[in-house]
């Protein structure tokens, strides 16, 4: 038996600054830690978080990564948790065991621990809640389908059973496909309404207002009560970055996710700036086989749009230089990324225009583009100047929110632009938007160097499965699956009377 990690619970001591321990982001991958440094009296004081957005569902299963982690990590424990350094420790599990061909992980569970609703947290309560991950539309499902069986041992330990090894499965189980829900709120089909779990907070109903602001009460019976000193969390959901700062400045809120171009006018205004590598911007060029748009079928066409774009302009202007220019859609950090990959498609618009006409489209085509209103926004008029200069016509469609269909309009184009956070290990990003069942690869493509590459890597280990997922991350730049601008740094803004510690491979702390 391949033993992989002891638990490594967190001392009060390396805590004095915690707001929430904040364990998991978009998709599969963790965050760390936003702590506060103040005088009041522990779990009397109030920290209050700007997000980006709301919350369409309580239910792990269904939530799509992002700014949505903050409210899940209040209300959820997951059964592992990732560290600021991207280390995965026990939680809710205390042990978890590899077989030797990584096939079969044996989690040991805490005992005593009971969901706010009174239901026991044992391996049942387990299997339920991977059973409905497997069944969900979020980002949770893709690692959870690698599980194949879920055994109940006894009520403190559970087995489950890979068809193939998934690297990526540890740092799942410390985010949204391993966090827990109460297993009567999963049979009574209101998981998505009423946020029942084991977690640190339990949401006021009576202190909330949907859609305005969301509040939560430390719970004094929590097991790790320790390790949470904020006795109330309160999160405010504010789109616009101008109202946002706005909030910030004005002591409304504590922190908020920032454009480059808040971060010099927040240090002049004495507010802290905190960064971190890793998010990366840029189009996917989903339609690969031409289906919607037949000219994105040839990889001359999707090459042409990436010689298209002057990344160097475009990061010192629009993105104020916070980052380095990309063609890569992984983790500096991580076994998949390949310095050299950046030097692929320099701004040659001459370069653009022989390709097109080369794959018959001297004449340009048109391309539709969906983005996400907000931080896209203003992106969308400086992609089109760059494409009309080859002859593409950019057709934008704006998305104003994820729910209400929103995502799907945003993926059901055959091109669209959004912020990705980046993760480790590689294999989340992978499942993320490489396989044919990827949330972020909606037209489901694939092919047989594809299909060889996600056979090949979770069967190898060390330098030959470094080398293969290089590989595989040179195959899909060469093959122009996307048009990557730049590896962005994440830029967090909070007032001084806070501390933020930053997670690599993480966009929200």
């Amino acid at each position: 038996m391949r033993n992989i990690v002891r638990t490594r619970y967190r001392s009060a001591a390396l805590l004095v600054v915690v707001a929430t321990a904040l364990v998991g982001c978009s998709s599969d991958e963790g965050t760390s830690p936003t702590g506060a440094a103040t005088e009041a009296a522990p779990q009397t004081q109030t920290l209050t978080l700007g997000n980006g957005g709301d919350i369409a569902s309580w239910d792990p299963g269904e939530m799509k990564e992002g700014m949505v982690i903050h409210y899940a990590e209040a209300v959820y424990d997951p059964l592992l948790r990732k560290t600021a350094d991207s280390d995965i420790e026990g939680n809710l599990a205390t042990d978890f065991v590899y077989n030797d061909d990584l096939t079969e992980l044996t989690l040991t569970l805490q005992s005593g621990i009971a969901f706010t609703d009174g239901e026991a947290f044992d391996a049942d309560a387990v299997k339920a809640n991977l059973e409905a991950r497997k069944a969900g539309a979020g980002s949770a499902s893709e690692t959870a389908k690698s599980i194949t069986a879920i055994e109940v041992v006894d009520p403190q330990t559970v087995k489950l059973t890979l068809a193939a090894p998934n690297p990526g499965l540890l740092a799942g189980l410390a985010t949204y496909t391993g966090f827990m829900v109460s297993p009567a709120s999963i049979a009574a089909g209101t998981a998505g309404t009423i946020p029942v779990g084991t977690g640190p907070y339990t949401l006021d109903d009576a202190a909330t207002q949907k859609g305005t602001s969301y509040t939560f009460q430390a719970r004094d019976d929590y097991w790790n009560r320790d390790a949470f000193p904020f006795g109330t969390i309160v999160i405010k959901p504010i789109t616009d970055f101008t109202a946002r700062y706005n909030a910030l400045t004005t002591g409304q809120i504590q922190f908020m996710y920032a454009t480059a171009d808040m971060a010099g006018q927040a240090e002049a205004a004495g507010l802290t700036v905190d960064t971190v590598p890793g998010e990366w911007q840029g189009i996917i060029l989903q339609d690969r086989a031409g289906t919607l748009t037949p000219a994105l079928g040839d990889v001359r066409v999707r090459q042409a749009i990436n010689y298209a774009l002057d990344r160097e302009t475009i990061l010192a202007t629009f993105y104020a230089g916070y980052g380095q220019v990309s063609t890569q859609t992984f983790n500096p950090a991580s076994d998949a990324w390949v310095d050299s990959l950046n030097e692929k498609y320099p701004y040659d618009p001459e370069k653009a225009k022989s390709l097109l006409a080369d794959a018959g489209y001297a004449d340009g085509f048109t391309l539709p583009l969906s983005y996400s209103e907000g931080f896209q926004t203003p992106l969308i008029p400086i992609l089109s100047q760059y494409l009309s200069e080859v002859g593409i016509t950019l057709e934008p469609v704006s998305v104003a929110s994820f729910s209400n269909g929103g995502l799907d309009t945003l993926v059901g184009q055959s091109s669209f632009v959004l912020s990705f956070s980046t993760n480790i290990p590689a294999w989340t990003d992978v499942l993320n938007k490489l396989t044919p069942t990827s949330l972020w690869n909606h037209f489901g493509y694939t092919d047989d160097t594809v299909a060889g590459f996600l056979r090949d890597i979770p069967l190898a280990t060390g330098d030959e499965q470094k080398k293969l997922y290089q590989d595989f991350n040179t195959y899909i730049v060469d093959q122009a699956w996307f048009a990557p601008i730049a590896t962005l740094d994440n830029i967090h803004l909070s007032s001084p009377d806070i501390k933020v510690t930053m997670q690599q491979a993480q966009l929200v702390p």
